[in-house]
């Protein structure tokens, strides 16, 4: 149990230190050397090659001669990640939960504290992601005609997807599973 818990402890601090840290300036890619998280932050080489190599969420990694690390996704803090633009598919999925429903009926998704919005390509994840924040719910965007419009998206990992924001207007519908909501409670909660 210990090493679980000094694990994951270790993967939010270099969560932390590659996505948020305002002290750090990170070069073009969002890079960080790994000399500075082994001899100023206390990480081992080998905790590194771990936590890149086993997370579930695949947010980590190190360039070609493994002298540098980087997260892939989730920064807070202004990092030019230099992402290659690409089409998206027709469709993409947000995650999120019912609270934060009506205020993205109202003003689209927006990035709020990081610098995208994230979207997936598969529903389920994006209900797995939506269930962190409560009942989740699943906001379907039509990615493709976005981009036709001049939004750019961005791919940086396997079934994830990023874009600056979603206006209202490319949100195509919603789903909830039947399971965690009834129909009256949706309806009093999608009322204002």
């Amino acid at each position: 149990m210990k090493n679980r818990n000094s694990r994951i402890k270790a993967s939010h601090d270099l969560s932390y230190l590659l996505r948020h840290d305002r002290t750090y300036t990170f070069e073009t890619g969002g890079w960080r050397p790994v000399e500075n998280l082994v001899r100023e932050q206390g990480f081992t080489f080998e905790q590194l090659c771990d936590l890149v190599a086993n997370d579930s969420k695949g947010r980590f990694e190190f360039n070609e001669d493994m002298t540098k690390i980087r997260a892939l996704y989730g920064h807070s803090v202004q990092v030019d990640m230099d992402y290659a633009s690409c089409t998206p598919p027709e469709i993409l999925y947000h995650g999120t939960s019912m609270n934060a429903y009506a205020s993205i009926l109202d003003n689209g998704l927006i990035s709020r504290s990081r610098n995208y919005v994230h979207l997936t390509d598969d529903n389920d994840t994006a209900l797995e992601t939506g269930a962190r924040h409560g009942a989740p719910v699943t906001i379907r965007v039509k990615a493709l005609e976005m981009f036709n419009a001049g939004y750019k998206f961005y791919n940086p990992k396997k079934g994830i997807w990023l874009v600056r924001e979603v206006p209202r207007k490319f949100i195509d519908s919603y789903y909830y599973p039947s399971d965690s909501l009834s129909e009256k409670s949706l309806n009093c909660k999608l009322i204002k």
